[in-house]
This record gives structure tokens, C-alpha cells and sequence, in this order.
């Protein structure tokens, strides 16, 4: 059983991740030239992709993990929720990483 809450944990997550990155990218123009912009330069714009690249395998790893903790009746509403916790701190990282370029 719980080995499938994990992989359900870590497909969504995976799903979830992969949605929002692609979504920091195609916002990123806007976001490194922006007005206020702290570093308007490409690398500024390197340097948050590698982040938010290290911060989705991060909690891809963690929602795996995770999904191994506890004995469940219900493993794949536990997955999804796992899921969502990551999803949302990932959303989170993302957003303190476009605030600190």
C-alpha cells in the first residue's frame, strides 16, 4: 500500500512541477525586464532556472519519499494530497525566486 501512495505522490508531483516550471518559463521574459527588476541581465535568468530545476526534483524526491511514512486506507487520496503540498511549495519557491531576481 504504500508504495502506492508514493508512486501516485510522485507522478502528481511530478505533473504538477512540470506544469508550473513550464509556466515560470514562458513567464520569464517578462519577469528578468520587468520594471523594479533587480537584475535585468540573462544570467539573472540562468540562475532562477537552475533554482526552480533543483527545487522540482527536490520535491518530486520529497513527495516519493513522503508517500513511504505512514500506513494508509485510502493510498491514493493520501498520494494526491501529498502531491498538492509539494506542488504548493513549489509554487511558493518559485514565487520567492522571481521576488529575489
Amino acid at each position: 500500500m504504500r508504495l502506492h501512495v508514493a508512486l501516485t505522490a510522485l507522478l502528481a508531483t511530478a505533473v504538477g512541477a512540470g506544469v508550473l516550471f513550464f509556466v515560470n518559463s514562458a513567464l520569464s521574459p517578462v519577469l528578468i525586464g520587468g520594471p523594479g527588476s533587480t537584475c535585468p541581465q540573462p544570467d539573472c535568468g540562468l540562475g532562477a532556472g537552475l533554482w526552480l530545476i533543483a527545487g522540482a526534483v527536490a520535491v518530486v524526491l520529497v513527495a516519493f519519499v513522503a508517500g513511504f511514512l505512514r500506513h494508509v486506507e485510502r493510498p491514493v487520496r493520501r498520494g494526491l494530497w501529498i502531491a498538492l503540498w509539494c506542488t504548493v511549495i513549489y509554487l511558493l519557491e518559485s514565487i520567492v525566486v522571481w521576488v529575489l531576481i
